[in-house]
């Protein structure tokens, strides 16, 4: 297991798992500390930028199921940034790097040989590991951007030719425009399916009503996304960067105009025909070149009937969030990445014979294991290598609740506990008066 992240509340502990083997996409903040630490976790502005990139990292490590990519035992590459302002940077060991003026008279490249960035801080990529280098930087005058991604160098298919095969590489960057108004607040989490909100039954109606909140464009006729200021009136005139930190990883991880063409296809109309989009789209998806066409419309990705504007359209919306979509995971499929169709559901810690409880069954499991080996209570114990006194107190902290559920509310402590943890005290006094007899 790559990942735990362990939620805790007085009543309620649950248990995110990665599978073992899926991707590990390794979010790199060296290139930011170098230069304009926009992600200084010391300050709270900086932790909240990072949260937000870190959770679309997260979410997409999670959903992303690919188990076959084998490692890169000795890495040597490089990595280019491009529309910045300032003529030089520092590289990831501090040092200046001189830009290159770029041809329309505005801002600086760094990508040749004489000063691109080297991955000097670290010098191998594990299995089914993904790089993804982060910085922030004052984009030239010259950019409409709001932010930038893009994979790098060196594939790591097994197969020859596209045919058939998964685009993947060691990794690459996105880095954000630090002259924009960014909202780096209500961080959805790893699982965003319990903030997708209330969207009007209508889904092509005529105004935008107030008692939604999701932003319906009268102009357009589209869904744009969820309206940030029905939770947080601060992200009025503010980027998400959550979203567009999830569109520039799309990015990252090959969503380009050359690998649409290697590997999705693409018509004389500019069409994406991969296999998975023409199903999810009833034909061949509307293309930008390395975007979707503006406004293209989908599913939101495990959502009942929600529809937003994929997450990889080339423009964003102050003050809107969106969600990953149908679309956009049926375009990573097509890039060869296996994505599941649904959140993962999350086991309750204390749920040890997986009937999708916590009750008096978990506990006789416990009891009857005590000091074996911890695998008999199916992942959700404490930890320890050893059934232990802990995974008890995990067990009568969840007593009740249902599991795999995702914000499963508590019951009070039913009559029944109390008699389960009655005969728990009595079996801990029986074992202790049985350890001295012996």
């Amino acid at each position: 297991m790559k990942l735990s992240v362990v939620f805790a509340t007085s009543a309620l502990v649950l248990i995110v798992a990665r599978g073992a083997g899926a991707i590990d996409i390794v979010v790199d903040y060296a290139l930011d500390a170098s230069n304009e630490n926009w992600f200084d976790p010391l300050s709270a502005e900086g932790q909240a930028r990072r949260d937000a990139v870190s959770t679309a990292a997260e979410f997409l490590s999670t959903i992303i199921t690919n188990d076959d990519w084998e490692s890169l035992p000795t890495l040597n590459e490089t990595f280019s940034v491009s529309d910045i302002a300032a003529s030089s940077i520092f590289d990831l060991d501090g040092n200046l790097l001189e830009g290159t003026a770029e041809s329309d008279g505005d801002g600086y490249t760094y990508s040749r040989s004489s000063n691109n960035i080297h991955t000097s801080n670290r010098s191998s990529v594990s299995a089914n590991e993904y790089i993804v280098y982060v910085g922030a930087f004052a984009f030239d005058a010259g950019s409409t951007s709001n932010a930038k991604g893009g994979s790098d160098s060196t594939d790591r298919r097994n197969a020859a030719g596209h045919d058939g095969s998964e685009f993947n590489t060691w990794g690459g960057k996105i880095y954000f425009n630090t002259t924009k108004a960014w909202y780096a607040g209500s961080n959805p989490g790893v699982d965003p399916t319990n903030n997708y909100g209330v969207q009007d039954d209508n889904k092509q109606p005529d105004v935008d009503i107030s008692t939604d909140n999701w932003d319906w464009s009268t102009s357009s006729d589209s869904w744009k996304g969820f309206h940030l200021k029905t939770i947080d009136t601060t992200a009025n005139g503010r980027r998400d960067l959550y979203v567009i930190a999830l569109h520039e990883l799309m990015h990252a991880l090959g969503a380009s105009s050359s690998k649409f063409e290697d590997y999705v296809g693409v018509d004389t109309d500019g069409n994406f025909i991969g296999e998975n989009l023409v199903e999810v789209y009833g034909g061949p998806a509307p293309g930008d070149g390395s975007h979707f066409s503006t406004n293209t419309q989908s599913l939101v990705w495990d959502s009942a009937d929600i529809v937003s504007e994929v997450v990889l359209d080339p423009n964003s919306l102050s003050g809107v969030r969106k969600y990953f979509t149908d679309l956009d995971a049926a375009l990573l499929r097509d890039l060869g990445y296996d994505v599941l169709e649904a959140f993962p559901s999350i086991p309750t810690a204390g749920d040890y014979n997986g009937n999708g409880t916590v009750d008096a069954a978990d506990y006789t499991l416990w009891r009857d294991n005590l000091g074996d080996d911890s695998s008999v209570l199916g992942g959700t114990g404490s930890g320890a290598a050893t059934v232990v006194q802990a995974d008890y107190d995990l067990w009568n902290l969840n007593f009740g609740s249902p599991a795999a559920g995702r914000s499963a509310a508590v019951p009070e402590p039913s009559s029944l506990r109390f008699v389960v943890m009655g005969l728990a005290s009595l079996f801990t006094a029986w074992r202790g008066r049985f350890a001295l007899a012996s």
